[in-house]
This record gives C-alpha cells, sequence and structure tokens, in this order.
C-alpha cells in the first residue's frame, strides 16, 4: 500500500461549505453524512473522509468531535458494478452484476492547520483494490456506501465512473499511452516554442469520461549543486457537455509562457535549468469537474449558490481522476533562439545563466 493521503487534483477541493441537499431550518435536528472520496486509477490505496454535518435549528459543528463517527459506528463500503459502455460518448450504465467489494478500514491521520477542517488527528477511512484492480474495472460503476453499524441502513450512497484510459501504442518497445502529443520524444521533439512549427503548443488527446484537463510543467533547475524541481500549473480546458469534444486540446506559447512568468512574479531565487522537463496532464471526470466548478463560482455578486453534491442521504463529493500523465521531454540547451531556454530568459523571473547539458 502507498498511504499518500488525498492528492489533490489541480485546485484544493475546500470542505463541503453548501449542498444540493433541501434542508428545512425548522426540521427536527439531525446529522447528516458529509462524504468526500475521489478515484484514481493510478492509485492503489482509496481514501474517503465521512464526517457529520448538520439540519435543524441546533449545531455541534463548532466541536470538533461531535463532527465525526465513532470507529464502530459506520461501515464504509466501494461496490464495482459491471458496466455497459455507450461507445459514442464512452459513459456506463450500471447493471445488477456485482464485480468487486472492499470495505474500507478507520485510520486517524494528521488534520490540515488551515481550511475548514480542524487540525489534529482526524478519522479517514481507506481500502487498498490495487492499481490493476481498479485498471480491470475501469469499465465498472463504482459506488461508495456509508453504513450504519446500529441499524445497518445505509446512510448514504453514491456512484461514480473512473476516468477511463487510451489504447496502448508501442513506442520504443514499450507500451504507452497516446496521451501527450507534443512535444513527443518519441518523434525527437525538443520542447523548444519554434513559432513556424506546431512545437509551439502542447497537445493532449482525450481519455474516456474525462472533463476536466489541465497542464503543468516540471522544470528542473541548480542550485549549489544540487538539482531541484519546480512545479506550475497551468491552463485547464473543460466541457461539460461531451469528454471528448474540447474546444481545444492545446496551450499556446503566450499563455504557457504567460502563466510561467506570473506563478514567478515574486521569485527570488536564480534558476539554472537542465535539459529537460515534465509535462503533465491531470485529468477529471464529470462529477469531479462540477465540483470544482461550483466552489469556483458559489459566490457571485454576494449571492451563494449551491455546491454540488452526487451524495445519496448525504453532502459531498464521489468523483474520479487521473494524476499521472506525463512525459519527460528534452529542451534545447545550445542557446538556441525561440527554444525554451532562451524563452524563459526573456521572462526576466530568474532564469539566466548558461543553462546545463
Amino acid at each position: 500500500m502507498k498511504p499518500r493521503l488525498l492528492p489533490l487534483l489541480m485546485l484544493a477541493l475546500v470542505a463541503f461549505a453548501s449542498c444540493k441537499v433541501e434542508f428545512s431550518p425548522n426540521a427536527p435536528w439531525k446529522d447528516v453524512p458529509s462524504v468526500y472520496c475521489v478515484l484514481d486509477i493510478q492509485e492503489d490505496t482509496v481514501w474517503a473522509r465521512v464526517q457529520r454535518c448538520y439540519q435543524g435549528n441546533v449545531s455541534n459543528s463548532s466541536i470538533a468531535d461531535s463532527n465525526y463517527y465513532q470507529q464502530d459506528d459506520i461501515q464504509v463500503h466501494l461496490l464495482a458494478w459491471r458496466g455497459v459502455t455507450n461507445e459514442v460518448n464512452h459513459s456506463i450504465t450500471a447493471t445488477n452484476q456485482l464485480v468487486d467489494r472492499w470495505q474500507f478500514t478507520y485510520t486517524e491521520v494528521p488534520g490540515k492547520p488551515e481550511g475548514q477542517f480542524p487540525s489534529g488527528l482526524q478519522p479517514m477511512y481507506y481500502c487498498v483494490p490495487g492499481t490493476s484492480r481498479l485498471l480491470a474495472d475501469s469499465a465498472c460503476v463504482f459506488e461508495l456506501l456509508v453504513i450504519s453499524n446500529a441499524t445497518g441502513d445505509t446512510l448514504a450512497s453514491a456512484r461514480t465512473t473512473l476516468v477511463g484510459i487510451l489504447p496502448l501504442n508501442e513506442v520504443n518497445h514499450v507500451k504507452v499511452e497516446n496521451v501527450v502529443t507534443l512535444p513527443n520524444t518519441a518523434r525527437g521533439r525538443h520542447f523548444g516554442f519554434i513559432p513556424v512549427t506546431t512545437q509551439n503548443e502542447i497537445h493532449w488527446n482525450t481519455l474516456p469520461r474525462g472533463r476536466r484537463y489541465q497542464t503543468a510543467v516540471r522544470f528542473y533547475y541548480r542550485k549549489n549543486g544540487d538539482t531541484l524541481s519546480l512545479l506550475i500549473p497551468g491552463d485547464f480546458k473543460t466541457n461539460e457537455y461531451n469528454a471528448n469534444n474540447l474546444s481545444s486540446k492545446s496551450i499556446t506559447q503566450n499563455l504557457f509562457l504567460s502563466t510561467i512568468k506570473k506563478a514567478l512574479a515574486d521569485n527570488t531565487d536564480s534558476l539554472f535549468t537542465v535539459n529537460n522537463v515534465d509535462i503533465i496532464i491531470y485529468v477529471c471526470n464529470e462529477d469531479l469537474n462540477a465540483y470544482i466548478t461550483s466552489q469556483n463560482t458559489n459566490v457571485v455578486g454576494g449571492q451563494e449558490y449551491q455546491t454540488y453534491s452526487n451524495v445519496n442521504g448525504g453532502v459531498g463529493i464521489f468523483g474520479s481522476r487521473r494524476t499521472h500523465i506525463e512525459v519527460n521531454v528534452p529542451c534545447d540547451s545550445n542557446g538556441r533562439p525561440d527554444y525554451l531556454p532562451d524563452q524563459l530568459k526573456r521572462l526576466g523571473v530568474g532564469f539566466y545563466g548558461v543553462f546545463s547539458e
């Protein structure tokens, strides 16, 4: 098991400030499950946060312990139902055939010092399907269940599907997905912006059930004899209606360079790039895209909007993402005009000097 605690896709996802569930302020007091779980086909461990929020005119939410279910209060299960795939839009419909089922284990982990969750040890739940099992079940519909130990009732449930994979191509006798198409080391491409070619863009192919795509670039530089890295998130592209019909599947030179300059505007370090960079594409499915979008727009002009939730009987998000789509490409290191090192030095944010071979 690799116990990596909920690595976030693209944006820090905050606590559930509001939801789609209709709450009556005059209803009898009761607690409602608040669920956060994100599947990643490239992570062998699935983590879930399950807590309480409150409906009615009594609130214990200011008392941290009252937000938690005790260890023996609930069970959390992950189910995989065999699906039928629509070959046109790659959506998946669940059948009644159960393929896999995993029960989560209770544990406690340190909380964040910032944000809406309290700090200190907090309960979490995890199971370990393994990457090979999730990959084998990628055409399934996954269901998350929160079950009361006292009554056996299902307190909350949610369904989602995994972001899919592309057919594998053989490159230099290695089978790889053709996600990042430019720059492409298989064609001997250097990562350089030459205006007269298509190398002045980062291109990618869409993935089945992928709705939001965000680029990031990891630069390598040297300081005091050590090779260090710097990850800079880029722009994102999304299409809420058709996962495989983005209006654009590329990031242009100007947008790419302006993003770097903005990210490093306050940089006082001296960055000497090494002769390669990692180009990363983060992808999430429709459910997680809707949640991220609602988090970014839930307060407009002083008006509060509902946060997206796909949890029945509770609030929160059950979605999926892919975080390890990455290609390492060389950048020209001989100071040729309009290649990446030369462009970086012109930004005036710390890149200068003789770039290493």
